[in-house]
Parts: structure tokens; C-alpha cells; sequence
């Protein structure tokens, strides 16, 4: 008999959503319920519920009559006025590239050879300023937020945090064997200042809204560190040139190393950011204006990300 009353409700309610059958029945009481020998019937506006028997129940739903409803509790169904696509946590992949966006290296630069697939970033942008400047169709945005880029190495190099212009040199062990770094990146976190300007189809309804934003990121960077993971400790390693020569020797007590450094990093950045989706679904990527390391300080490079928006408010 239950399986047979589950059968009942799915198809009562189908066939309510369907045909709207129900719609000459509903009266104008909001509220009204009746009891027989053998069924309860409760009437609300838009809802009918009838329990028939022990263990039956029938729900007929008239989808005409729900102005009543609040929408504005529900998620992604507030009604408002323009919001940009900012505030929220995002998560992507970043890299950088030479001016001609290539991302193979010279010999002389091949210690920037990168994992991409690994090097993931994270944006937590806690703080969203909206202004409406055409019928709540466009905008323009504004905010902070923090973001924590991983940029991952391929090959067993280590950068040197305190010379006059960047230099990395590989690893090698007591026995002049290169090391196979389990782990080997630069981090760099930064807080970002966003100039951003959004056309969006529909401000009233989250869930059938088109977006489409265009702007530059400004942004401060705030920490910076390498992270190298060996495989052995406590014993001495040496950096090597591409000679052979040991340049300066360390000793490892502990498998991760992590060394905090400006390593010739920009101070500031400004990227070309663009933000298209639906709804909450949002895309985004950017190109940095700037370069990623100091002028004459290190290799001309620029970085780039693109990801997607986790959750937003």
C-alpha cells in the first residue's frame, strides 16, 4: 500500500504541474481544511493536500496561484537591483609567458619551465561595492580580495632569494647525483583591487541572468616564498651551475624547505581581467599588464589565469 500511495503522489503531481486541472477548484480562502470518515483534505492558495485512508496522500499543486510566494527567500531567486560578479571564492590554474605568450623557455631561462596542470590558484574576494549606471544593466564594480597563486617547477632548480638579479642553480647530493625535488614552487599572494564593468541581461532574477564584464585587477603583493620537498634529510646539498661548479652548499633536517623572499617579484600588478556566465556560473581569465618580476631584476614574463567562481554573494 505504500509503494502504491508513492505511485499516487508522483503522479498527482505531475499531473498538477502539467495540466493545471486543479485551477477552477481553488476558491478565494487562503486556508481551508475538512474532515470525512475517511480523508482529510487542507487547502492553501496554490496547494491542495488530501490524506485519504491510513496511509495515502495526494498533493495537487496549481502553479497559477503562487503570487502569494515569496521568491526573494529562496537562493538565486532574489529580486534586486544590479550585482556585479565579484564577491565569492574562485579557484584556477595561472602560469606566465614572454611577450609573444610562449611558454617554453630558453636554455638560460629553463628553470621557469612550469607544471601548469599543478599550479593552481585560489581568489577570496571577501568585499563587493556595486554601482547601477544604466538601468541596472550596467555597472560598475569595485572590491577586494586575496589571491594565492602557485606557480610549480618542472626541473630541480633553486632561485636564490638574496642576489643582486634572480639566479637559480640546480641540486645535486653528496655524491654529485642530481636531486629529483618531490616538490619544488614559487608562491605569491596578493591583494587585488578590481575596476570592473558589467553588462547583465536581468538584475531581478539571479537564475536567468546573462553577464558579461570587462576591467583590470589592480593588485599589491603582500608574501612570497619557495617550497622545495626532498626525499632524504638530514645531509648536506649542493647548488650547481650548468658547469658542474658547487656554488653554496646547505644542510637539510627537514623534507619541506620553505624559504620566504621577495626574490626580485614586482611590488604591484595591474592585469586586463574579462568575466562571462549565467546566473552564479561564472568564468573568468586575466592577463597581467605587468611583469611578473622586477625590470632588469629578472626574466620578462607575464602571468595569466583563468578559472571558474566556486561560490559567490
Amino acid at each position: 500500500m505504500k509503494k502504491t500511495s508513492l505511485n499516487i503522489l508522483i503522479f498527482s503531481l505531475f499531473f498538477a504541474f502539467s495540466s493545471g486541472t486543479y485551477a477552477q477548484q481553488e476558491k478565494k480562502c487562503p486556508l481551508h481544511q475538512h474532515h470525512h470518515s475517511d480523508s482529510t483534505q487542507f487547502d492553501k492558495r496554490g496547494v491542495r493536500v488530501e490524506r485519504i485512508g491510513g496511509d495515502s496522500l495526494i498533493i495537487y499543486i496549481n502553479k497559477k496561484h503562487f503570487n502569494h510566494f515569496n521568491f526573494g527567500n529562496w537562493p538565486f531567486c532574489k529580486t534586486k537591483k544590479y550585482n556585479g560578479h565579484w564577491a565569492g571564492v574562485e579557484l584556477g590554474i595561472n602560469g606566465y609567458a614572454t611577450p609573444g605568450f610562449n611558454m617554453n623557455f630558453s636554455p638560460k631561462d629553463d628553470y621557469l619551465n612550469m607544471n601548469s596542470a599543478r599550479s593552481l590558484m585560489v581568489n577570496l574576494n571577501f568585499f563587493e561595492f556595486n554601482l547601477n549606471l544604466y538601468r541596472n544593466h550596467i555597472g560598475f564594480t569595485t572590491g577586494l580580495g586575496f589571491q594565492l597563486s602557485n606557480y610549480y617547477f618542472t626541473n630541480n632548480y633553486v632561485m636564490l632569494k638574496d642576489s643582486s638579479v634572480l639566479v637559480a642553480y640546480q641540486v645535486q647530493d653528496q655524491s654529485g647525483n642530481y636531486v629529483n625535488l618531490q616538490r619544488n614552487k614559487l608562491f605569491i599572494s596578493y591583494l587585488n583591487l578590481p575596476l570592473l564593468f558589467e553588462y547583465q541581461t536581468n538584475a531581478r532574477r539571479d537564475l536567468n541572468s546573462f553577464h558579461f564584464t570587462l576591467g583590470v585587477i589592480a593588485g599589491v603583493r603582500i608574501g612570497s616564498y619557495t617550497k622545495q620537498v626532498y626525499q632524504n634529510t638530514d645531509q648536506t646539498y649542493f647548488l650547481v651551475d650548468k658547469s658542474g661548479n658547487r656554488i653554496a652548499s646547505y644542510y637539510v633536517d627537514d623534507k619541506e624547505v620553505r624559504t620566504r623572499g621577495a626574490y626580485h617579484l614586482a611590488p604591484f600588478k595591474l592585469d586586463a581581467s574579462l568575466r562571462i556566465g549565467w546566473s552564479h556560473l561564472n568564468i573568468w581569465a586575466s592577463y597581467s599588464i605587468t611583469q611578473l618580476f622586477q625590470k632588469n631584476k629578472g626574466p620578462e614574463i607575464y602571468p595569466w589565469n583563468i578559472g571558474i567562481t566556486l561560490l559567490s554573494w
